[in-house]
């Protein structure tokens, strides 16, 4: 099931994003919040643990995400992405951020952000992002 998922996605996705001009970081509009999430490390390479590479090309690269129950992953960065929730999750955001609650099969899409999840569940929560390369904005 999970890999078909991924293979749905990308066959969303890939085309769509092959014809959108791609956002560099200095263009104008882009919060700096967004370019200031640049300067943590990505993903894998902040945290292979929790983060591994299924699949990367030219134009994405699709990550499978699995935190513990209890586990947190440090802070990093991701570009534009969209996700599928493969199982419930509730994950919290920093030290006393807000709770987030996803269900599996949720799927949204996002802007370029930074965060450091914690799973404050009592299962492993894992989904599939697919990260859209050297875009800040997910539309």
């Amino acid at each position: 099931m999970t890999r078909r998922l991924i293979l749905v996605m990308l066959a969303i996705v890939l085309p769509v994003s092959a014809a959108i001009v791609r956002l560099k970081a200095d263009t104008p509009g882009i919060p700096a919040a967004q370019t200031a999430s640049q300067k943590l490390p990505d993903a894998v390479t902040a945290d292979a643990k929790h983060y591994t590479v299924e699949f990367e090309n030219d134009i994405v690269r699709v990550l499978r995400v699995k935190i513990g129950a209890g586990e947190a992953a440090p802070a990093h960065a991701h570009p534009a992405y969209c996700a599928v929730e493969i199982t419930d999750s509730s994950l919290r955001e920093g030290s006393g951020g807000q709770v987030s609650n996803s269900k599996a099969g949720q799927v949204f899409c996002g802007d370029a952000l930074s965060h450091g999840p914690t799973n404050v569940g009592k299962a492993v929560a894992e989904s599939i992002v697919v990260e859209f390369k050297n875009r800040q904005r997910a539309r």
